[in-house]
């Protein structure tokens, strides 16, 4: 049995990535987002598999408010990680 926990990890960590990835091309970080898309790839493959059995009448389900709700709170999670991401993965470079 899926659980709306479940449910909400999987979709918040597609978000998530995708976020990140997207800050990641805006700064021309061809390796961060060419990672990023290897784990979208990854997380998309576990939330596709795992919310195959939803259907448009389970809209008001706990399963689909967990779906929905894991978006919003990954996208501006990611915007407010992406700059402790990068200081960490950059540390001692010099220039960034």
């Amino acid at each position: 049995m899926i659980t709306p926990i479940v449910i909400f990890i999987s979709q918040f960590a597609v978000v998530y990535l995708l976020g990140i990835q997207s800050l990641m091309v805006r700064d021309s970080n061809c390796v961060g987002a060419a990672a990023g898309a290897i784990f979208i790839a990854i997380s998309q493959f576990y939330v596709f598999s795992i919310i195959g059995n939803l259907t448009a009448g389970d809209m008001l389900t706990v399963n689909s408010l967990a779906f929905i709700c894991a978006g919003p709170l990954a996208i501006v999670t990611s915007i407010k990680t992406h700059p402790i991401i990068i200081k960490y993965l950059f540390r001692g470079e010099h220039g960034r």
